[in-house]
């Protein structure tokens, strides 16, 4: 069974005691204290030419760190598929992320989640715990992203809430979670907060300045000035 820490310190008595959770493939990864999602501690290494059903065990492990628990949760993310054979990290390197906007913020691509997946399942196989934990956690972080992005449509803009700030804890540094923060900000009537998010998602990294265009949801902050100088001061020539 896989370790486990909530990471919440400060906010959860079983994160500030140091507790570690030991859980089995396929069950519950959310803290019994504050239900935030629990960190991977550690991930035994595999021999170096482990046998055709390790492989196969290895890869459905990683299904689990990179979204199967979250799934069993019942949340309405998109299925995942079982990668069987882990592809080497260095050609998942490769793999061209694109997010598409949406009337309620912009999604992350499957191309992107699927790659992430991947390398976790790679990680695994290697005996490289900390890749596989990184790159799990990244496309968790994603199928969250997809929930909240959901539950905006919905008008569930609480529950959204709590799924992107518990995508930023799995990924803080991925510039989509602070897009979709800032959207969220936006229909929530707070426009200081908002335009502190999309600075955040700019420093972050975020280059999706077309799709950003033609995002409806930033429709009423187009003309304040804040947003135009922010945008100037980030957007990189011709993008």
């Amino acid at each position: 069974m896989a370790k486990y820490k909530c990471p919440t310190l400060g906010d959860c008595d079983k994160a500030n005691s140091g507790e570690v959770f030991e859980i089995a493939p396929g069950e519950n990864t959310y803290c019994p204290g504050c239900s935030t999602p629990l960190e991977l501690l550690a991930a035994a290494p595999a021999p170096k030419r482990p046998p055709v059903a390790l492989i196969a065990g290895a890869a459905a492990v990683a299904l689990v760190v990179a979204g199967g628990a979250y799934m069993f949760m019942k949340r309405p993310a998109e299925p995942v598929a079982v990668v069987a054979q882990a592809e080497p990290a260095a050609v998942v390197a490769q793999a061209e992320p694109a997010a598409s906007a949406t009337p309620n913020g912009m999604a992350p691509s499957e191309t992107e989640t699927k790659a992430l997946q991947r390398q976790s399942e790679a990680g695994l196989v290697s005996g490289a715990a900390e890749q596989a934990e990184d790159s799990g956690s990244q496309a968790v972080a994603n199928e969250m992203m997809k929930v909240a992005i959901a539950k905006m449509a919905q008008g569930k803009l609480d529950e959204a809430d709590k799924e992107l700030e518990a995508a930023r804890a799995r990924a803080p540094k991925q510039p989509l979670v602070y897009y979709n923060l800032a959207v969220l900000r936006l229909k929530q009537a707070r426009t200081d907060d908002a335009l502190a998010q999309f600075e955040a998602a700019f420093m972050a990294g975020f280059h999706n300045f077309k799709e950003m265009d033609a995002d409806g949801d930033l429709d009423s902050l187009r003309k304040d000035v804040r947003f135009a100088e922010l945008v100037k001061k980030y957007r990189p020539a011709g993008a």
